[in-house]
């Protein structure tokens, strides 16, 4: 929805070609045409209106009682009548700039963004520094998503951009679709301190261009004055957390609180702020709160099981586990946490009937799958897990990495060099890499397998991506120092074998319950916290 400027461009505009309006109530002005400014200048259209039909009834072609007519009809929704009026004016005279301007101005609001460009053009030809021509002509621009475009028009438009908060919105848009980060930032500035709504719409702004200390500000100043200071203070402290901000947002936390702000969704995401400061009592304490505030809530429970997870208590994810299965009995993500933390209990047995579940309950996802092969494999069942993950690899939804995993399957199968098993391994490499072609593991395996198969001038692009992706798998390395050796680049071999030294480790071997741990925690993991519109 496009501002509506009509009244403050025409009071603005016209006051300046008519002179000042006395502001009398009895006398409106020495002219009908200053009487009818005046009258529109306080709103009374229909007196308005009324003074100007009888001064057209005398003097049909007076260009400036035409654009007052077309002023007030405008004013009052008769947008059409106004427009056959401005083009009246410039029937008689189109050099009659101010009529055009209106015209464009309402050619705009109609989307008829041909004709507002043509005219605006038009205007400036006549006027070539007109801040509200060069503003609608941003506004179109803007409209359009040529933003470079718009940008040029805006800066013409000097400060007269600032009395109307869309225009400054739009105007920081632009340059952010520029990169221009910090001019939008300045931009903003000149938001009016009390428009909680359009500052509010500022830190989104900022928020989503990755400038978090900056949206922080505009979501603390909107908090003062808009509609819903929650979703404001929410939004302040998602951007101290990306921000890193800690303590900050630790603090403006414990303030939304005070004002009776403690909702669910803050008491987990300050948890975050907690765990990155160092408090791990603390973000668990917050997730307990927020599960007990609001039971159903799915997200409370996953991040709840996680933070167990990585601290290694598989007792208490399992009771978590349980009572959010209790309250959200359709979360899959649940059930593979579930089934993750008995594997690590050793009781894979048990974690296969979970992850069953959890399949169930979501057939379109692919964790559930990934998860139960790799549980059959934990139990050496991996040829039958290769055959469920062949079938599941083949769906329209299938992601990156059920191939992977697939692939993982037939490995440790005993697939051997030159058998169907491993061209079969490559191929669901190759797939993996397709659907996702920033997945290091996928392209460090391939790289193994076509270095196994002899093929060492493909394997080495692939490992070498393995190491650009992920530095601090020393598998690829260990691999790419092989093939080097292998093409007798002696240097180059060195190179990657001191790197594996540097790591600590030697090659690179699959590990089933960290490959687990590392896929339920990628797939688990709730989406990213945005800010809330």
């Amino acid at each position: 929805m496009w501002p509506r400027v009509f009244g403050l461009f025409a009071v603005a505009a016209f006051s300046q070609l008519l002179g000042a309006a006395p502001l009398s109530a009895i006398d409106c002005g020495p002219t009908r045409n200053d009487c009818a400014a005046y009258y529109i200048g306080h709103h009374d259209l229909a007196a308005a209106i009324e003074i100007l039909q009888q001064e057209l009834q005398q003097s049909p072609q007076n260009l400036k009682a035409l654009n007052l007519m077309g002023i007030a009809l405008t004013e009052s929704g008769r947008v059409e009548g106004a427009n056959r009026r401005f083009r009246q004016a410039l029937a008689l005279d189109g050099s009659f700039y101010p009529a055009r301007k209106n015209l464009a101005i309402n050619e705009f609001h109609l989307h008829h963004l041909q004709d507002a460009e043509s005219n605006l053009m038009r205007v400036l030809q006549a006027v070539p520094s007109d801040a509200i021509a060069h503003i609608y002509l941003g506004e179109i621009s803007f409209e359009k998503k040529e933003y470079a475009t718009a940008v040029r028009n805006y800066d013409k438009a000097g400060s007269r951009i600032s009395t109307n908060s869309a225009w400054t919105l739009h105007y920081a848009q632009s340059l952010v679709a520029g990169g221009q980060i910090a001019r939008a930032n300045t931009v903003l500035q000149t938001l009016p301190p009390n428009d909680g709504e359009s500052r509010f719409q500022g830190g989104l702004i900022l928020g989503r261009a990755g400038a978090y200390a900056n949206a922080a500000a505009f979501f603390s100043s909107a908090r003062k004055t808009c509609n819903d200071s929650y979703v404001a203070g929410y939004d302040q402290l998602l951007m101290l957390i990306r921000a890193q901000s800690y303590p900050e947002a630790i603090k403006l936390f414990d303030q939304l609180v005070s004002e009776g702000l403690g909702h669910a969704a803050l008491y987990n995401l300050v948890s975050e702020a907690y765990l990155k400061a160092g408090g791990l009592k603390q973000a668990y304490d917050s997730l307990r709160t927020a599960t007990n505030l609001d039971p159903k809530a799915e997200d409370n429970y996953v991040d709840l099981v996680a933070l167990c997870l990585d601290d290694q208590d598989y007792d208490l994810a399992l009771e978590i586990s349980d009572i959010g299965i209790h309250y959200v009995p359709s979360s899959y993500r649940l059930y593979v946490q579930r089934g993750f933390t008995l594997v690590m209990k050793g009781r894979a047995e048990d974690a296969e009937k979970e992850f069953e579940l959890a399949s169930q309950i979501a057939p379109d996802r692919s964790l559930p799958y990934i998860a139960l092969g790799e549980a059959w494999m934990q139990v050496g069942r991996a040829q039958k897990a290769a055959d469920m993950l062949r079938e599941k690899s083949k769906l329209p939804e299938a992601d990156f990495l059920l191939p992977y995993v697939l692939a993982e399957a037939l490995i440790r199968s005993g697939a051997e060099a030159g058998t169907p098993a491993i061209e079969e391994a490559i191929r669901a490499l190759e797939q993996s890499i397709r659907l996702n072609a920033k997945f290091a593991r996928s392209h460090a395996e391939l790289g193994k397998l076509l270095l196994k198969q002899g093929d060492v001038d493909h394997s080495i692009p692939e490992l070498k991506i393995a190491t650009e992706l992920d530095a601090n798998d020393s598998g690829p390395f260990y691999q790419l120092g092989q093939a080097y050796r292998k093409k007798g680049k002696k240097d180059e071999a060195e190179e990657m074998l001191a790197r594996v030294a540097q790591l600590h480790s030697p090659e690179h071997e699959l590990d089933v319950n960290r490959e687990l741990r590392r896929l339920v925690k990628q797939d688990t993991a709730p989406s990213e916290p945005e800010v809330k519109p």
